[in-house]
């Protein structure tokens, strides 16, 4: 979907819930963000000093009914005291749910097999050199990064490999 069509979408979505007496912040961007990095999250309202952004997933764009729901969940956002999943922001979410025929929840129920959005490999392993123990990590994190400095369950020490990597990778403590 093109910027200008996905701006003229949020443009009719504010328009309708507007009519159905939903009060959509005033200050919101007129042009809806996409994100090609977010790959767990549909969509996300955040707030600026000027006013309310928009922001979708790249990979929502050619699912139109989803695209929907999300920009309508996210404009609920918008709406005062509405910035999480409270009383409020449910409210507004049946209300309007029930006039556009959409089921909004914090969460979207998923039709058929979950397909997780980001497919993450595991990029590396620490080794306990004990009992020979496999933790897999898809992110780097302070164990990662340091682990002569934490131990397995067993108490053995740990070395990292990069995964296709069987040598452990060298680091200089300091």
């Amino acid at each position: 979907m093109e910027q200008a069509e996905l701006d003229k979408l949020m443009e009719e979505l504010c328009a309708a819930l507007r009519e159905l007496g939903i009060p959509i912040s005033q200050k919101l961007d007129s042009h809806v963000k996409i994100n090609t990095r977010a790959k767990r999250r549909l969509g996300c309202c955040y707030f600026t000093q000027t006013g309310c952004v928009i922001e979708v997933s790249a990979g929502i764009l050619n699912q139109r009914e989803l695209l929907r729901l999300t920009l309508v969940h996210e404009l609920l956002h918008t709406c005062p005291g509405c910035r999480n999943h409270g009383v409020k922001w449910k409210a507004w979410a049946q209300r309007a749910g029930a006039a556009m025929d959409l089921d909004i929840r914090r969460t979207v129920p998923v039709e058929g097999e979950a397909a997780p959005l980001r497919q993450e490999e595991v990029k590396y392993v620490l080794v306990c050199e004990a009992c020979g123990a496999r933790i897999q990590r898809k992110r780097m994190s302070k164990a990662v990064k340091r682990p002569w400095q934490y131990r397995c369950q067993c108490g053995g020490k740990l070395r990292r490999e990069t995964v296709g990597e069987s040598v452990p990778q060298e680091e200089v403590r300091g």
